[in-house]
C-alpha cells in the first residue's frame, strides 16, 4: 500500500461545482482500482493524497500531472503505508466552502505529518487569498 501527496496551483477558471464534478467522476474510477483519497481544495489550490497499491497510483500521477485544470504540479509525498487514512473513499473534495466546512473538520487525517501538511495547506489559502484582497 502507497500513498502519494502532490500540490498544484487550480486552474482560477474552476468553480467549486465543476471540482465537486470531478470529484464525482474520480471517486468511481477509482474504486475498482483500490485507490482512495481526498482532494483538499483552498479556494487556489489544491493539495490531493491518493492512497492505493504503488502500481496503480504511479500511472494515475502521471495523468493527473497533465491534467489543464491545474498547474505547478510538485509531489510532496510517496511512500509505503500499513494503513490508508481514508479508507472508505474513492475521492472525496475537502475544502473551506461552507457546504463543505463540517467535513472538512471531521475528516482531516490523524496522523502527525500528514495532518500538520493538511492544516498549513489551508492557513496558506486563507493566507494567499486575503493578501489578494489587500
Amino acid at each position: 500500500m502507497h500513498r502519494l501527496v502532490y500540490f498544484s496551483n487550480a486552474n482560477l477558471d474552476l468553480n467549486l461545482s465543476a471540482i465537486e464534478g470531478m470529484v464525482e467522476m474520480s471517486a468511481e474510477r477509482n474504486r475498482p482500482r483500490r485507490i482512495s483519497g481526498a482532494l483538499l481544495y483552498n479556494g487556489l489550490n489544491f493539495l490531493q493524497i491518493l492512497e492505493g497499491p504503488g502500481q496503480a497510483l504511479t500511472p494515475l500521477y502521471l495523468q493527473i500531472r497533465t491534467d489543464s485544470r491545474h498547474s505547478g504540479v510538485v509531489k510532496l509525498v510517496h511512500e509505503r503505508i500499513s494503513m490508508r487514512s481514508y479508507p472508505d473513499w474513492g475521492m472525496k473534495l475537502v475544502c473551506d466552502a461552507p457546504e463543505h466546512a463540517a467535513a472538512t473538520r471531521e475528516t482531516a487525517p490523524r496522523e502527525g505529518g500528514l495532518s500538520a501538511m493538511v492544516d498549513g495547506f489551508f492557513r496558506f489559502g486563507q493566507a494567499a487569498a486575503f493578501a489578494e484582497l489587500r
